[in-house]
């Protein structure tokens, strides 16, 4: 109950706790060591509000990603898609690209595709988390969008899959189709040139225009 209050304090009343920021993240980061599903992913969830609201370190930020990437298991489904749900929107102000192609959610996120996608619990979690937000997504399809062809039989078409798995391989479908359509979209827009803002200069082979005689003889 502690922990549902301090997250509810931190979501609607954030600037009457920044003073107090150290004791709220040490006493819920204390929680997530605990044996208790339900206290550990209540912890999640108030950590994931605290980095929504306050500057948080990114080692602090993408562990916390990364370790409910892989909390997959039946019992703590609704924290943990709560947390995620919280968390995500806020990584590409809290985990910037910066010189990189891809932000470090990204890589971590494709990672654990393609190194821990031989449970289908743990693809299932992942690419329910990408259909909920796919704009976030987006900039990255191309990362995603070959694993989650190649999954689609496994999810979706087998015999015995529950009418859920068959649902999110439709929305993967549609999803892969809705990238396409924006790519394909933004790729036919037209470039706007940049507006001239001095004489034009000649180009290389271009005829400079004739002297007229009054100016030849100044000369």
């Amino acid at each position: 109950e502690l922990l549902r209050l301090a997250t509810l304090l931190i979501e609607h009343v954030p600037e009457q706790l920044v003073d107090h920021r150290k004791e709220l993240i040490k006493f819920s980061w204390n929680h997530l060591k605990s044996e208790d599903t339900q206290s550990k992913q209540c912890a999640y969830v108030n950590v994931c509000r605290f980095i929504q609201v306050y500057d948080t370190p990114p080692k602090i930020i993408l562990q916390v990603y990364v370790a409910l990437l892989r909390t997959f298991q039946p019992d703590a489904r609704a924290l943990v898609k709560r947390a995620l749900d919280i968390l995500t929107p806020a990584l590409p102000s809290r985990l910037p690209a910066g010189d990189h192609k891809y932000p470090t959610w990204i890589k971590w996120t494709k990672k654990i595709v393609v190194e821990e996608g031989h449970s289908l619990p743990q693809l299932i979690h992942i690419w329910q988390l990408v259909v909920r937000h796919p704009a976030l997504f987006y900039s990255s399809s191309a990362q995603f969008v070959p694993q989650m062809v190649n999954s689609l039989n496994r999810i979706g078409l087998s015999p015995n899959c529950s009418t859920d798995n068959r649902r999110l391989a439709i929305d993967l479908a549609q999803l892969i189709i809705s990238w396409e359509m924006q790519r394909i979209e933004a790729a036919s827009l037209p470039t706007t040139r940049p507006a001239s803002t001095g004489p034009a200069t000649p180009t290389a082979g271009a005829k400079r225009p004739a002297e007229s005689p009054a100016a030849a003889g100044a000369a």
